[in-house]
């Protein structure tokens, strides 16, 4: 199983991650039949070019102008629910679209039900995240890293107006979340709300450099080719380096959140299924314990562990799955052990 790294350091937009993630190997077919699900009327298409003499790979999207229009968070999340999509998709699509709906709420304070998305609601953008969802699931890596992110200077137009860059939802969305910025390569937006929502909830470590023997390079094409830059983003595959860092071998990781519920009123025989949704909607860990309740009543403790980003969606899937009425969210740190698998 690869790992991948995503080289941000010239900038990220959804469509460049697109085609880097075809030109490192992903599924064309597969990529472009969850795309055919969500939007029937976009036609994608994949060719080569160069930005700043490097070859590149450009993702071509266009659909009917009547279909670019901006949708609601809920309108999305209801679309990407009832289509026929592979479940690993689905659920990485909706991870990025709850984050940027997060972050939009946070920025024009409102709550996050009545975000209404307008760039990012548009059809290509829809188009963008299932389709690079489906082509990252495709490619089925092991661990994904990212090292510093290009934002670009100056300002960018929006239905609201200019507004400076970093954008406001680019900066809420990476807010917390360990990823590094820097500013340039040049005076434009070098990357976009999409590409950071989908790097934020894909990336396990944000680092600068890959650790691994890269086997594959994918190169994405932005649409501008500026002459102060090679306008792509890169995505690295390889084997993970089996041997532990010099001093680390261990990796504590701060962040981990324990979501946990004891439950009394439920069939045992439902569990099996609840704990491999969890695991399904993105749980690190999922599983139960025995316990006695008060008046001497069986009951389980169900313990989910996750990424903080992942809490609210969980909450819901347990909601959703189970009896319970509550929860109890606990941060906590892990340490892992360096670890690789050869043969």
């Amino acid at each position: 199983m690869p790992d991948l790294h995503f080289d941000a350091t010239m900038g990220a937009a959804g469509d460049m991650l697109l085609a880097a993630l075809i030109d490192a190997g992903a599924d064309e077919a597969f990529t472009v039949s969850c795309i055919t699900a969500i939007a029937p009327e976009a036609v994608v298409s994949f060719d080569g070019t160069t930005r700043g003499g490097m070859r590149a790979r450009r993702a071509l999207i266009s659909a009917a102008a009547a279909s670019d229009r901006s949708r609601t968070w809920a309108s999305i999340r209801s679309d990407l629910q009832q289509v026929q999509l592979p479940e690993p998709v689905r659920n990485r699509a909706l991870r990025a679209f709850g984050a940027l709906a997060e972050a939009e709420a946070g920025v024009h304070g409102v709550a996050v039900e009545d975000v209404h998305f307008h760039e990012v609601g548009a059809l290509d953008s829809i188009v963008d995240v299932v389709g690079c969802c489906a082509a990252l699931v495709s490619l089925a890596p092991g661990r994904v890293t990212c090292g510093p992110i290009a934002t670009g200077t100056g300002y960018a137009a929006t239905e609201h107006g200019r507004i400076p860059l970093p954008s406001p939802a680019l900066l809420a969305v990476l807010s917390g979340s360990g990823a590094s910025l820097t500013p340039g390569p040049a005076e434009f937006e070098a990357c976009t709300p999409t590409a950071a929502a989908l790097l934020a909830t894909w990336t396990d470590e944000w680092t600068p450099g890959p650790q691994l023997s890269v086997t594959a390079i994918g190169v994405g094409a932005g649409t501008a080719d500026p002459t102060t830059h090679a306008n792509v983003t890169r995505v690295l595959l390889g084997d993970p380096a089996t041997e532990p860092r010099p001093g680390h071998p261990n990796a504590t990781t701060a962040g981990a959140m324990l979501v946990q519920t004891n439950i009394d009123d439920m069939d045992p025989r439902l569990w099996p299924a609840v704990v491999q949704q969890l695991l399904a909607d993105g749980a690190a860990d999922a599983w139960l314990t025995p316990i006695l309740m008060k008046k001497g009543r069986p009951a389980h403790t169900l313990s989910v562990l996750c990424s903080p980003e992942l809490v609210n969606a969980l909450a819901a899937s347990i909601m959703r799955h189970t009896t319970a009425i509550g929860m109890r969210v606990t941060p906590c740190d892990k340490i892992a052990a360096e670890r690789g698998t050869t043969t």
